[in-house]
């Protein structure tokens, strides 16, 4: 496997020069990052203020578990959205790993999760993986996080095996027990690739989100080719049958 420096100096040099493309990829998920960051920044300022003039605001207005309802409903359609923006950015970033060359339709490959070739399956996948780490969540939060990293490159793998015209070879559970057994042995190299990018995601958040316009396209591009290299040489719906 390459190492993580490998990983991201070879993801600099495909998006060195096509800037242009990769931010108007990843421009939807960029753009929720800098208002979520401008966000953020107001939020803090007003707690900042309030806290500040008024003392018993904390006493009056920080109260946890009465306003609670709908909140589980509201994070998974969110996930859910973010899931399929996320996934649509990356599917393009696969291609352009392997081909080298960057796509010539930003805009569009930008939401092609949401066509009718990947709507679906995104969402039934999207479930899955919702059900499996809720409920080993339950056991304690550490597994959960786990299994996230466990089944972190499912959408990949159905994106591979789809263009293979296989898809139908292999149920939905499937494909989240390709991920399971790919990532065997990867998860903490998958976390300590992630966690290399933290000074950057904090340097992100300092710009109140601005920098995020070159840090998302950067991570990402990193994260397709791990994807890339880790899948390579293995024939997945064979592994499947084993």
């Amino acid at each position: 496997m390459k190492s993580r420096r490998v990983l991201k100096h070879e993801a600099q040099d495909l998006l060195k020069g096509n800037w242009g493309t990769a931010i108007k990829l990843n421009i939807v998920p960029v753009v929720g990052q800098v208002v979520t960051g401008l966000a953020f920044a107001g939020i803090f300022a007003g707690l900042v203020y309030f806290f500040t003039r008024y003392t018993s605001f904390a006493d009056h207005y920080f109260s946890f578990g009465d306003n609670d309802s709908g909140s589980t409903g509201q994070s998974f359609v969110g996930e859910l959205i973010t899931t399929y923006l996320l996934v649509s950015v990356d599917y393009a970033l696969i291609d352009w790993v392997r081909t080298t060359s960057p796509t010539t339709n930003p805009f569009k490959h930008a939401f092609q999760a949401f066509t009718g070739r990947y709507i679906i399956p995104t969402f039934v996948l999207f479930v899955v993986q919702w059900v499996l780490t809720f409920l080993w969540s339950l056991l304690l939060v550490i597994p959960g996080i786990i299994k996230s990293f466990s089944y972190s490159q499912t959408y990949f793998i159905y994106k591979d095996i789809e263009a293979q015209g296989k898809a139908g070879e292999v149920g939905y559970v499937g494909y989240v027990t390709l991920s399971r057994r790919l990532m065997d042995g990867h998860k903490w190299e998958f976390f300590m690739l992630r966690l290399s990018f933290l000074g950057w995601d904090i340097l992100g958040w300092l710009t109140c989100g601005i920098g995020f316009i070159w840090i998302t396209p950067y991570k990402h591009m990193t994260y397709m080719n791990y994807y890339v290299t880790l899948v390579e040489g293995h024939d997945l719906v064979s592994e499947l049958n084993k």
